[in-house]
């Protein structure tokens, strides 16, 4: 459970109480299914992307794809919905008949929105259920190397007074940009935030000097740091990286409550019955755990989590409530 009511430079505000309050469709329901009739999906599964097709999420999905399909003995079919920040997508999903046929895969944007976007046309914590969460990509904090040569003397650049550091992110609401708030409050830093809409931009700002700081996924930055045009000062991970052993955790540095990654997971309807969220569960997860799925997807600097329902609802609502934390302390809005 993460505590920030005392720490330095982030004044929290009580949180909504429907942030805090997870009804029982969050969590999963093996027990109950083991009682009950087993269950198999008498036509395609579709998968749900909300985002265009090419991004970050699309392997995931895609490697796993065809294990899935042979194990539920249907097609699995991917169908992107892009728009609105998820909206249109978990739109989507909210729509179509609660008989596990239709699943989304939700990323960091499905927690932020519960604050971020209290309006939706759906109540994200008591008309879903979470199935699985698949795999995390770390978060690297990088800088441009004039800025500081280790992490000591970045916190020491970014606590000077007067003008302060500029730190990226790939939008307003993000979790690089929620991340990169929580630092910024946890360390004191005297920083400010410069949105993008993307990675386009951000990078080449970054190396060129335009642009400080930012927290980026892992992948993005191995090529830059190596070649000496970023400076790699931590990692926003449980554990070190294999692709970058010597940087220490955020852990490490003494920054433990620092939560900025980008995660990945399946949810359905809450509606549908255990038996079928159990079977659904139980494939995707023996799917990810193969050594060859997990493989190909650790060569794109993933973290294959295979987290079962109960442990990603759990994990959904601390990112909530870290979330909600952060965007009350900053007064972040969306439109």
């Amino acid at each position: 459970m993460l505590q920030r009511n005392n720490v330095p430079g982030c004044r929290m505000r009580p949180f909504r109480r429907a942030v805090l309050r997870i009804p029982l469709a969050l969590l999963a329901a093996p027990a109950l299914a083991r009682a009950q009739p087993a269950w198999s999906p008498s036509q395609p599964v579709r998968v749900l992307i909300p985002f265009p097709a090419g991004g970050t999420m699309d392997p995931v999905v895609r490697i796993a794809q065809q294990a899935v399909q042979e194990d539920l003995g249907q097609p699995v079919v991917i169908d992107y919905r892009p728009g609105g920040a998820t909206v249109v997508g978990t739109t989507e999903l909210q729509r179509a008949a609660p008989d596990g046929h239709t699943l989304l895969m939700v990323a960091n944007s499905f927690a932020a929105n519960i604050t971020l976007r209290p309006n939706t046309p759906y109540n994200a914590l008591r008309d879903f259920a979470p199935l699985v969460l698949a795999t995390v990509v770390p978060h690297v904090l990088v800088a441009n190397p004039a800025v500081a040569r280790d992490f000591p003397g970045f916190l020491e650049a970014g606590r000077k007074p007067g003008g302060g550091l500029t730190y990226g992110s790939y939008g307003i609401g993000t979790s690089n940009h929620l991340g990169g708030d929580q630092f910024k409050g946890l360390a004191r830093l005297n920083a400010i935030h410069v949105p993008y809409t993307g990675t386009t931009q951000a990078y080449p700002d970054l190396t060129s000097g335009r642009l400080d700081f930012m927290f980026a996924n892992l992948p993005d930055v191995l090529q830059p740091v190596a070649a000496g045009q970023l400076r790699a000062l931590a990692i926003s991970a449980e554990a070190r990286a294999k692709e970058l052993p010597n940087l220490p955790t955020m852990a490490e540095l003494g920054f433990p409550l620092v939560l900025s990654d980008s995660w990945f997971g399946l949810i359905c309807r809450a509606e549908v019955p255990a038996p079928a969220r159990a079977r659904l569960e139980a494939a995707w997860r023996a799917a990810l755990l193969r050594p060859d799925i997990r493989g190909r997807l650790e060569e794109q600097a993933f973290t294959v989590l295979a987290k079962p329902g109960e442990d990603f609802g759990a994990d959904i609502r601390r990112y909530a409530r870290t979330y909600a934390e952060v965007i009350q302390a900053n007064g972040i809005k969306v439109e």
